[in-house]
């Protein structure tokens, strides 16, 4: 759940519902790093400048992302902690742009004439980022993704629950996952709020360990249109990097 599930979720927080009939569009641009073993004896190193374009209309959202990444490491695994069939290979840098993602996410229930607010995610996770250079899979997966959240004064707690179908890198056989995030969002004045979340996902293979990481973050609203997320990633399984942090920057137009 790194670098583009980051993006998509600060860059997405539950908010009360603001949407207008007419569509609004939005251009997210970050800077991530981190750091983990992921269960090797090797330190892999991960700088990213992930961007997003999203398009939103009265009950939809519809969000295009990549990175631009930097790794060094081992390439035992991927950037989003997918283990791949290069343990103990010499430790080198690669750069290249990582996977592109497509999400269209439905508004089922609208939380200001509801008890809550729902949505329907689906995503794809195109395996465009070289496998040669552990930037990627390689291959293609899909998600399936419900989320609920409820505003309560300044408070927004919010549960997504999902499922992946993972395609198989070369040497690997992945198993679909379950996954899910819990956190809340505090709004401290109009222009600042902070939250956290944590997340957790199914091992990938009889081997590795599920994902289990927790997230901080601090959200300005620097105008009506620009928005700054500050946020620091602590892992707690060897799927997920030791440490983290980055920035979000939004521009909506």
């Amino acid at each position: 759940m790194r670098v583009i599930a980051l993006l998509c979720l600060l860059s997405g927080l539950p908010s009360p519902s603001t949407q207008a009939a007419e569509g609004k569009f939005s251009v997210n641009l970050g800077l991530d790093y981190s750091s983990g073993n992921y269960g090797s004896q090797t330190i892999t190193e991960t700088w990213a400048m992930p961007l997003s374009l999203k398009y939103r209309t009265e009950n939809w959202n519809l969000r295009l992302s990549t990175a631009w990444l930097r790794v060094e490491g081992d390439g035992s695994v991927t950037p989003e902690g997918d283990p791949l069939n290069a343990s103990g290979s010499p430790s080198t840098i690669t750069e290249g742009m990582g996977d592109i993602s497509a999400r269209a996410t439905y508004s089922l229930l609208d939380e200001r004439s509801n008890w809550a607010g729902v949505e329907l995610s689906g995503k794809i996770k195109f395996g465009t980022a070289s496998e040669a250079k552990a930037l990627g899979t390689g291959k293609n997966d899909y998600s399936l993704q419900a989320g609920i959240f409820k505003p309560i004064d300044n408070w927004m707690p919010f549960l997504d629950v999902g499922y992946k179908w993972k395609g198989d890198p070369n040497g690997i056989e992945y198993r679909n996952v379950w996954l899910g995030s819990v956190g809340t969002d505090y709004r401290i004045t109009p222009t600042l709020s902070f939250g956290g979340s944590y997340d957790w996902q199914q091992a990938v293979t009889a081997s590795s360990s599920p994902i289990s990481e927790a997230m901080l973050y601090l959200n300005f609203r620097l105008n009506a249109d620009q928005r700054l997320n500050l946020y620091a990633v602590g892992g707690f399984s060897e799927a997920s990097p030791d440490w983290g942090s980055g920035l979000i920057f939004t521009y909506r137009y």
